[in-house]
């Protein structure tokens, strides 16, 4: 670990736990001045996007959001450190087929971090991260995770994670007190279950529907904290796993480290490092557009999320000004769009999720939209208990919606076993529209 930038920097991130929201705002304004001015002089794809906007740098707020894939496509003058996306890309991608993935890739500007998200938005995400950026992400999520906080650091702890891929990012952390084991989700589940056993982790870290699978074939552990990652944390999952100990989660995309709980297990926006913008998507659901006020390696202004959040409007009683998150509920293209009495209307995956997560001795699920009037039930197990359940309460679930249950479809049948080392999605839509698809 560079022990001393991560310290500095969970020193810092304890300066920034901000009481007011005034206060907070005037902090994002203050870093937004220096970061932005910054960010347009060093890479060409963000002052191209001021000029065509016709904007000066101090209305920011104003410019037209991207998207992953404009990113993509300008990847190579928007990153700062002279790297291309087919050298990123090249990069990650042998590191995930070597499972290597220690070396930084070296770049004119020093050595960087690359990292792939999973894809399941059809198009994977590709990151860079530079030392400086590593040590501040690692101090934040020190503080974040570890019981006690810094204080924490005074007894040892093990981190096993439960990861498709490697990192140096997760590993930078790693010290003398602090140490960390990687569990490679393609390995054998038998393999993963008797040596994180013997690791006996302080600290449990993975997608949920992976803990559990490693919990339901024999793992009895006892960590301080397990936490949940890469994947949306349902109720039926956090049940599950606080048989293990206490469950938090933590949000984080391709697009940088968006939330982390406080001390009461509530989920908080990192709204000292990132600024959110909140588009209002219907069902009480907003759809975030953030700039990163810290990264400079590849910078993310207004850029538009797929994922869809719903928070809290009440206060925390940890007192932080930063907004709460009740839940991530998946990503927009997610949403289903069903038949309903008056045209299409749009079905939010948690109705689904909320009805599915009743059904009496079901163990997990997925729903995916087929057809314009088409859904398939995945259901585990698909029994003549379980199959009719599950249809009754999607289609109650539907009416709740607004969508028109007589004009749906519903076909049950048996979940296949989870590929390994693919996020789990439990309510998809394969289907587009024919707007959508000349979009």
């Amino acid at each position: 670990m560079r022990a001393l930038p991560t310290l500095l920097a969970a020193l810092d991130d304890t300066r920034l736990t901000f009481r007011r929201r005034s206060a907070l705002e005037a902090h994002q304004a203050r870093l937004a001045q220096g970061h932005l001015r910054w960010v347009a002089a060093h890479s060409p794809a963000v002052a191209a996007r001021f000029r065509a906007a016709g904007l000066p740098l101090s209305r920011w707020r104003e410019l037209p959001p991207t998207d992953k894939a404009q990113m993509l496509a300008t990847f190579d003058t928007l990153n700062t450190v002279g790297v291309t996306l087919e050298q990123a890309l090249a990069t990650a991608r042998r590191a995930e087929q070597t499972r290597e993935f220690t070396p930084p890739l070296l770049t004119p500007r020093g050595p960087v971090t690359v990292g792939l998200s999973t894809g399941t938005s059809g198009t994977q995400g590709v990151f860079l991260v530079s030392p400086e950026e590593q040590a501040r992400w690692a101090g934040t999520v020190l503080r974040a995770l570890l019981p006690g906080g810094l204080g924490g650091l005074t007894r040892r702890h093990r981190v096993a994670f439960f990861l498709r891929a490697d990192s140096p990012l997760y590993r930078s952390v790693g010290s003398q007190r602090l140490t960390f084991r990687f569990f490679d989700l393609l390995r054998p589940l038998p393999d993963l279950v008797r040596e994180v056993t013997a690791y006996r982790p302080t600290l449990v870290v993975g997608p949920p529907a992976v803990l559990r699978a490693v919990q339901d074939a024999g793992a009895a552990l006892r960590p301080d904290r397990v936490v949940s990652v890469a994947e949306v944390l349902e109720d039926d999952d956090a049940r599950q796993l606080r048989a293990w100990g206490p469950v938090v989660q933590v949000y984080q995309a391709t697009e940088g480290l968006l939330a982390l709980p406080c001390e009461y297990g509530e989920l908080h926006l990192t709204e000292a490092h990132v600024h959110f913008d909140l588009e209002a998507v219907g069902g009480g659901l907003v759809r975030p557009v953030i700039t990163d006020l810290r990264r400079r390696a590849q910078p993310f202004v207004r850029h538009r999320l797929d994922d869809l959040l719903r928070l809290k409007d009440d206060p925390c009683p940890c007192g932080r000004a930063a907004r709460r998150v009740a839940a991530v509920v998946g990503r927009q293209d997610d949403a289903l769009q069903l038949p309903g009495p008056g045209g299409p209307v749009t079905v939010w995956p948690d109705f689904l999720r909320g009805a599915l997560a009743g059904v009496p001795d079901l163990r997990d699920y997925r729903a995916e939209q087929t057809g314009e009037g088409a859904l398939r039930l995945l259901l585990e197990p698909c029994t003549p208990e379980t199959a009719p359940a599950a249809t009754a309460a999607v289609l109650a679930a539907l009416a709740r919606s607004g969508a028109d249950p007589a004009q749906v479809t519903l076909r049950a049948s048996t979940l296949p076993p989870p590929v390994p080392g693919t996020k789990r999605r439990r309510v998809t839509r394969s289907w587009r529209p024919a707007a959508e698809e000349i979009l």
